[in-house]
């Protein structure tokens, strides 16, 4: 359901969204040749950017750094970042580096390469660029972020998933030394990770090795970061849920309450509040808060978290009596756990409902179409988490069956074997209880998965983003250099088209002739010739590119430099 109601939706809505900034705009711009030194470099981003100082550097043919000054925002323009150049730039190729973090908290970075009165050495500059963007930063450390993000997914569900759990579903169940020590833990874990993810992001963000973790000016930095704001408010609301946890502790009532409705309506309006406070940070960070309907963004990512904190929270909920590792004394099991189990299926299955809902509404927000679902790493590791959901929700079935099963059958004796907890007193034990202990034990197996994709998710550029990126390829040819740039590569005839003909030391060459045709071998359309216009030597450019189709596309591009040298480069470049 939750797959149909995605494909649905994505062929249905299409509208704009952001997370991970991306580079508009550029002063000076990639691969222009400067007849004088610029005085500064500028980079306008799609969004509003984080940047340290040395976030921005710009290196002399010789490598040596020719930047003065720290990366700043011009005109207190957040969405740009600048940087004062030396006076009296040499001729030659520059590199410029940068390195930014996005409003949802990641990094993003490139480099790009500008000339000075002449492109020699460009095609060295601009292999040396490309290793410089490719350079993502120290592997330990984003390991260590994803291990981070993992545990604090995990236990922010279980502890708020748990705590509202226990005032619905088990009144006495705040009394159990396993409940108490789960809640303990899981409210450690988060704590624990805040910091870690505080101290984390200034390497992370900064392509710094682990040891620099602890620095005093990279704390500082993160913490004046929209991270580092969520992270204290996070905090705070932390040493807010002491008292209230061990009040869920102290008044979840009498042993032998579970049958009972809960008492005390308003620590259990105390505990809702607090987990949804504690929720909505997981947001504020994160895609979620990113992009054209912020708030929007982040109702829906808050109802989603409560939701799969109360699917989450009652198998740990069930776990605590229904996983038998041990002798379980009384006090360890409700008088009722036929009781229990029912009620937690019961808001258990809602809660598997507004995931569904609000999980189908994210994602048509962060993919956009079906291309992007399909052809992305972030669409492809939707559906991995989408498929994990579903095997999920076919256990969640198998263990509604077996427990209604048991509530329908006549009252047995207790079975150690077999693990049917049964409380003190002749109460009437929850037949079935080994089989429904095992499928509780794979579903929170499976959940440990879902929590993992949904970790891949967090740190990668939504899908929506990543097909409106242009396509750009280059091929070498009869001794020249051809770049061939379309974008946004989408349907309809809003697309530009950009071939540029560099001679082998990189400046712009006039050819004879340059033609260019488009065709999409799937619907057997084309080859369609493409009207170029001449703007510049050897700069040839075609406004309002018809795109009629989704697929992958085939551009050719014949390339005469003689009389009777010519070739004909292709390239495939998908459309959405």
């Amino acid at each position: 359901m939750a797959l149909v109601a995605l494909l649905a939706g994505l062929a249905a809505w299409a509208g704009p969204a952001a997370a991970h900034a991306q580079l508009e705009t550029s002063d000076p711009a990639p691969g222009t040749v400067l007849p004088v030194p610029p005085h500064q470099v500028v980079l306008r981003f799609s969004e509003p950017v984080t940047a340290d100082p040395g976030a921005l550097r710009v290196l002399a043919p010789s490598g040596r750094r020719v930047d003065a000054g720290g990366a700043h925002h011009p005109g207190a323009d957040a969405g740009a970042v600048a940087v004062a150049l030396d006076a009296g730039l040499g001729r030659g190729t520059y590199i410029v580096a940068w390195r930014v973090v996005s409003a949802d908290s990641h990094p993003v970075h490139g480099a790009f390469t500008f000339s000075v009165g002449t492109a020699a050495g460009a095609k060295a500059a601009a292999a040396e660029a490309d290793t410089i963007a490719a350079r993502s930063g120290s592997p330990v450390v984003g390991v260590a972020v994803g291990l981070v993000r993992f545990a604090a997914f995990a236990a922010l569900l279980v502890l708020v998933g748990l705590a509202v759990l226990v005032r619905l579903a088990w009144p006495g169940g705040g009394r159990s030394r396993r409940v108490r020590r789960l809640l303990a833990g899981s409210w450690a874990v988060l704590a624990a990770t805040t910091v870690l993810a505080v101290l984390l992001q200034g390497p992370y963000a900064s392509a710094l090795p682990l040891a620099d973790a602890l620095r005093p000016s990279l704390v500082s930095g993160v913490l004046h970061t929209r991270l580092g704001q969520v992270a204290v408010v996070r905090a705070a609301l932390l040493l807010l849920a002491v008292p209230v946890l061990l009040a869920v502790a102290d008044r979840s009532g009498r042993r032998g309450g579970g049958s009972r409705r809960p008492r005390g309506g308003g620590l259990t309006l105390l505990v809702c509040l607090v987990g949804l406070a504690l929720l909505a940070t997981a947001g504020l960070a994160g895609h979620a808060a990113t992009g054209t309907s912020p708030a929007v963004g982040l109702v829906v990512d808050v109802a989603h978290l409560a939701a799969a904190s109360l699917w989450i929270g009652g198998l740990v909920l069930l776990a605590t009596f229904l996983v038998r590792t041990s002798a379980v004394g009384a006090s360890e099991l409700p008088a009722d756990p036929a009781g229990v189990a029912g009620r937690v299926s019961s808001l258990a299955f809602a809660g598997v409902v507004v995931v569904v809902a609000s999980g189908v509404a994210q994602s048509l927000r962060q993919v956009g179409s079906v291309y992007g679902l399909l052809h992305t790493d972030f669409g492809r590791t939707l559906l991995v988490k989408v498929g994990l959901v579903v095997l999920l929700v076919v256990l969640g079935g198998l263990s509604r069956r077996i427990l209604h099963r048991s509530r329908g059958s006549a009252p047995a004796a207790s079975d150690p074997v077999g693990g049917s907890p049964v409380a003190d007193g002749g109460t009437t034990p929850l037949l079935g209880a080994g089989r429904l202990g095992r499928t509780v034990v794979a579903e929170l197996v499976v959940v440990a998965a879902v929590l993992a994709a949904t970790a891949v998710l967090v740190d990668t550029v939504p899908a929506r983003q990543a097909v409106t990126a242009p396509f750009s390829t280059s091929w070498s040819t009869l001794g020249v250099q051809v770049d061939a740039t379309v974008a946004p590569a989408r349907v309809g005839p809003g697309n530009v088209l950009h071939i540029t003909v560099l001679s082998p030391a990189g400046t712009p060459r006039a050819v004879p002739e340059v033609d260019a045709a488009l065709s999409l071998p799937s619907a057997s359309l084309g080859p369609i010739p493409v009207p170029l216009r001449l703007v510049g030597p050897g700069h040839y450019t075609a406004d309002r590119l018809d795109l009629p189709a989704a697929g992958t596309w085939v551009l050719a591009v014949t390339v005469r430099t003689t009389a009777i040298d010519e070739d004909v480069v292709r390239a495939s470049f998908g459309v959405h």
